[in-house]
């Protein structure tokens, strides 16, 4: 009985559900450890109520990375659209909204998950390219572009490698995961300092 009140809920609630349990599987299980079975039980439903909403745990995992993602970069693309916003301004409020959003949260595992196990699941890695860092480096470059015609960066060939713009993102990722309990990192220093050698200071003067 209890299982057929639990199927009434809407949908849309229901797919909420199953996100959290499988955020939760993945995180503690990793990627390629955790089976469909493993998200129907900790959501307390049957497996079958599962592939109603999600053909496979690539789609159930592609679902948690977007979810995340995709309000980031909508956010980042509108400050692009600003263009009285300085460069540095623009990339530092990124730093800010991932590290408050991503690195401060359990969502970082998603991150290592993909940098740990996406070379043995093409799907998740494709997925992630094409929908991910593709239009957030297409972002970064126009960012990069506006801020090398405006002399905002200290090297202009800065803008021809984009990829620069979201490497300490990924620093502080590998860092917190993997070895934080060895050795702290300052993450807020981190992006701070790196704002200070990829634009010139304020005013102009180098």
């Amino acid at each position: 009985m209890a299982e057929k009140k639990r199927e009434r809920r809407d949908p849309e609630q229901r797919r909420a559900e199953i996100l959290a349990a499988a955020f939760a599987c993945f995180a503690e299980r990793g990627f390629a450890a955790t089976r469909m079975e493993d998200v129907a039980a900790r959501a307390g439903i049957a497996k079958g109520t599962v592939y109603l909403h999600f053909p496979d745990k690539e789609r159930l995992f592609i679902e948690l990375v977007s979810g995340v993602a995709s309000p980031i970069l909508g956010e980042v693309g509108g400050l692009v659209q600003k263009e009285m916003i300085p460069a540095r301004t623009a990339v530092s409020m990124f730093y800010a909204l991932f590290k408050r959003e991503v690195l401060e949260t359990e969502r970082r595992h998603l991150l290592r998950l993909i940098l740990a196990e996406g070379p043995m699941f093409p799907v998740v890695t494709e997925f992630y390219y094409r929908e991910i860092i593709t239009k957030g480096l297409a972002i970064v470059r126009v960012l990069l572009a506006r801020a090398a015609t405006r002399g905002e960066l200290r090297n202009p060939a800065v803008a021809d490698v984009p990829q620069l713009v979201m490497a300490p993102a990924l620093m502080s990722i590998i860092w917190t995961t993997l070895f934080e309990g060895y050795e702290h990192l300052d993450t807020q220093k981190l992006f701070d300092t790196f704002l200070d050698t990829l634009f010139v200071p304020e005013g102009g003067a180098i």
